[in-house]
């Protein structure tokens, strides 16, 4: 049976070395060698040429020296990019505010849209009221599609996710045409620090790995 592409096994980072002698038989460098080429050159060659560059360009002369919120400003400022929007979840509305007098303070314009806009009712797209998070109450429903939508019509240049649900940040990645980057991602039990449960999931939080209840 063809084992799926699984770089979680590789036992070095071969690719980052250039070296495929002794890579894995289910290295996708070798695998999908001529549509990883491929994928390559109409990026180099096409619109997305230039954030290809200064990606990497961000990544190295900011590497362990700026926070994202800096690399995201410099990554911004490097393309030339005037007019930034911040999708954010209603919850962390304080920090989206703090985040857009940073961006006006090094000088560019901000548009903001939370993830409520428009009031519509969680029963909208189906949801039952012993679903919600309070059942017998309104609880409007979040609209990252329309998110994508205000902010595209507003000039955005660069959109920044901020604590979007899971899902919710799915929907809004699938349906922007703007280019996107994400600032944080919501996890209300850590504080927004999602990655914890992974440094714990042999220790203290090891039911991570357990069956679903």
């Amino acid at each position: 049976m063809k084992k799926f592409v699984r770089c979680v096994d590789c036992p070095a980072p071969l690719c980052y070395l250039h070296v495929f002698d002794h890579a894995p038989a289910f290295c996708p460098s070798l695998r999908y060698e001529k549509e990883i080429e491929e994928a390559g050159r109409r990026v180099a060659k096409g619109e997305l040429a230039e954030v290809a560059r200064v990606s990497s360009v961000v990544e190295g002369v900011n590497y362990c020296r700026k926070t994202r919120v800096e690399e995201i400003i410099d990554f911004a400022g490097r393309l030339g990019l005037k007019r930034l929007g911040i999708a954010f979840c209603i919850g962390l509305r304080r920090e989206a505010g703090v985040l857009a007098d940073v961006l006006e303070a090094r000088g560019f314009e901000v548009v903001a849209v939370c993830c409520k806009l428009g009031g519509i009712s969680k029963e909208h797209f189906g949801v039952r009221d012993e679903e919600k998070i309070n059942p017998g109450t309104y609880e409007g429903a979040c609209n990252p599609a329309a998110q994508a939508l205000v902010l595209e019509s507003e000039g955005s240049q660069l959109n920044i996710l901020l604590g979007l649900c899971v899902g919710h940040d799915s929907i809004f990645i699938a349906t922007t045409r703007v280019l996107t980057t994400v600032l944080a991602t919501k996890d209300r039990v850590t504080g927004h620090c999602p990655l914890q449960p992974l440094y714990l999931a042999d220790s203290y939080y090891g039911k991570i790995k357990a069956a679903a209840d």
